[in-house]
């Protein structure tokens, strides 16, 4: 019997191609530890699409930068996508797996090999108890930036003791707050930046960097940005802030000092079980959400009050959650609950949403 897991290992970036193109991508871009194809996981025709689906080679997992709200996903995810969009009814665990099976030549799988057996191991291995192993990369790679704290920054209420707190560096090249990521074990893991120049910016504020041809690219949604920082405190407090944005945890930080700060980062506006993991296992009886505010009228508001809701009923049976929610129009839409400074945030702490 195929192990899925291991099915996906053995993929090379050719066998991407050639799968991609099975569902329907009508052209890419390659470049060392990144291919591009057209955004086919949420338009049906490639034609119309822009090459904005990314699939990097180090993770195996793709990111699309326009419509999905996925941080990332793997070719399963992918192939879900896509029949659904194409509205086919296919058999999911058992298509994909055949399909992606047959371009290995792995022959041995065949309709009478999908027993009870393995369709337990199909969703075992779509489980949220998921361990990923993100490799590490040398520190030595952020040698070639210096910091240098930007004006952006200062003026967004961060201190240059809290970039220094946050290893962030910049990049003169590019024009761009270089942004290293780190597990809990304070390994380095990924290399974010935040894109300064207008014409850099059009294709995202934030986008992996890339060094020497390499992209230091990570899946965001197996770890939490700035948990190496304030899990200690998270100990000691037992509770944790999920904001939205690396920047967040350093207003937090600047605001609140080094002793005090419980912020981390989802680094998007979902979160993962594997998130909420990882932060039980530092003891948090208390989780808040501390979202950036979305919805430009009455309609939108509600749907995303509802998606807030949604993640705290999901993980509420293994701590108390809450988020974060303006309802006295202290904010600006798009605003972070830390962008107003200090005395705001306490008043939207006061008036959070607990379940």
């Amino acid at each position: 019997m195929i192990d899925l897991k291991k099915l996906k290992e053995q993929l090379t970036p050719e066998d991407i191609i050639e799968l991609v193109t099975y569902l329907g991508a009508d052209r890419y871009n390659q470049r060392k530890g990144c291919i591009m194809f057209p955004t086919i996981c949420h338009n049906i025709d490639s034609e119309e699409a822009s090459l904005k689906l990314y699939y990097y080679e180090n993770s195996q997992l793709f990111k699309c930068y326009t419509g999905c709200p996925e941080e990332s996903f793997d070719i399963y995810a992918l192939f879900e996508k896509r029949f659904k969009l194409l509205k086919k009814n296919y058999d999911y665990y058992k298509d994909i797996v055949l399909i992606i099976a047959k371009n290995k030549k792995i022959t041995e799988l065949d309709n009478q090999s999908f027993n009870n057996k393995y369709e337990s191991d199909f969703s075992q291995y779509n489980s949220p108890n998921i361990v990923l192993n993100i490799p590490a990369i040398s520190k030595r790679v952020l040698k070639v930036f210096n910091f240098y704290p930007t004006v952006e920054w200062l003026n967004d209420g961060i201190s240059e003791e809290a970039m220094k707190e946050y290893n962030i560096l910049y990049s003169i090249d590019r024009n761009s707050i270089i942004i290293p990521h780190f597990n809990e074990n304070n390994e380095l893991i990924g290399i974010r930046g935040r894109n300064l120049n207008d014409d850099d910016i059009r294709y995202g504020k934030y986008t992996p960097v890339q060094i020497e041809g390499i992209i230091y690219s990570h899946p965001l949604t197996y770890n939490l940005y700035g948990l190496n920082n304030v899990k200690e405190n998270i100990e000691r407090y037992r509770m944790a802030i999920i904001a939205e944005s690396e920047k967040a945890c350093m207003q937090y930080y600047t605001m609140f000092g080094k002793d005090k700060n419980i912020c981390c980062a989802a680094c998007g506006s979902n979160i993962h079980y594997y998130q909420i993991e990882l932060l039980l296992r530092h003891n948090v009886d208390k989780i808040l959400i501390a979202f950036d505010k979305e919805g430009e009228n009455w309609e939108e508001q509600q749907k995303y009050f509802k998606k807030l809701e949604n993640f705290c009923l999901k993980y509420r049976n293994k701590v108390e959650m809450g988020f974060i929610w303006d309802s006295q129009n202290l904010l600006k839409l798009k605003d972070s609950p830390f962008d107003k400074g200090k005395d705001i945030f306490l008043k939207l702490y006061k008036g959070a949403v607990w379940y």
